[in-house]
């Protein structure tokens, strides 16, 4: 079994329930921007503080928030600028609310691996915010 096959054997072993929230794309009616409704979904992941390596990639500025890591088998994205899409969000049994930031697919072993901020520290940097028109 490869490395990526234990990592996923781990994620099902360790996984506890989470809620995904997922933004649909929204889209402009009749002139009026209309959001999409979020979704939520139950799935089960693994939430744990990120390596060193992950924080490496995240600005020098930012690296006193809260972030973490997380693994599930359930498909997790970024905001998607292009559809107006807002990022994944990830919700603990805390209620705690997690966005992703960055998301690898590993599809050696069928599961995700992101990396996401607590919301109240992302200060809307990771969300698409549609323009107004007048």
């Amino acid at each position: 079994m490869s490395l990526f096959g234990l990592a996923g054997l781990a994620v099902d072993m360790a996984a506890t329930p989470h809620t995904l929230r997922t933004f649909p794309a929204g889209a402009w009616v009749d002139g009026e921007w209309i959001t999409g409704e979020p979704v939520e979904t139950p799935i089960r992941a693994v939430v744990q503080a990120p390596s060193a390596n992950d924080m490496r990639d995240v600005p020098e500025g930012q690296r006193t928030e809260a972030w973490v890591t997380i693994w599930s088998r359930s498909p997790l994205n970024t905001s998607d600028e292009d559809d107006q899409q807002g990022a994944d969000e990830v919700i603990n049994a805390r209620g705690e609310a997690y966005r992703v930031v960055r998301v690898q697919q590993r599809t050696e072993a069928g599961f995700y691996r992101a990396i996401a901020r607590l919301i109240r520290h992302d200060r809307g940097r990771s969300v698409p915010v549609p323009p107004e028109l007048p």
